[in-house]
């Protein structure tokens, strides 16, 4: 067998793992998408606290058609034209409701308005959330 004078003086070498330059390119991927991850979480933690907010204000406002119906219904009297504001607990929050309370064409039928407000950090924030219903006599 005849070999490379190159060969039996140890000259040429085996490539064995990877370049300098390929391990930084493959540094800068993953930290490009590692980025890109931590990026998204925030985006998503963000979604997920407004998605609750909007959620336990709705639940506010629902609340308070309710309450509204059962004053209607425990006093027997239409509910009284006019706005009012109400601080309430919920969800471990505070919430400011803001009602007005309108006449309709149908004498016997209140046209109310509910906004909902978050207090946060002593001021409040909103409104979040807006409902109106009808409350008759009946």
């Amino acid at each position: 067998m005849a070999f490379n004078a190159r060969e039996r003086s140890g000259s040429v070498k085996r490539r064995r793992g990877f370049t300098l330059i390929e391990l930084m390119v493959a540094l800068a991927v993953i930290a490009t998408v590692a980025a890109t991850m931590f990026l998204r979480g925030g985006e998503t933690a963000a979604q997920l606290h407004a998605l609750e907010r909007r959620a336990l204000a709705r639940m506010v406002a629902e609340n308070a058609v309710e309450r509204s119906r059962l004053m209607r219904l425990a006093t027997g009297a239409p509910v009284p034209v006019g706005t009012a504001r109400q601080r309430i607990k919920l969800g471990s929050r505070e919430w400011v409701v803001a009602t007005t309370t309108r006449r309709t064409s149908h004498g016997s039928l209140r046209r109310l308005h509910y906004e909902v407000f978050a207090v946060e950090e002593g001021r409040e924030v909103g409104p979040i959330d807006e409902l109106s219903a009808f409350i008759g006599q009946r």
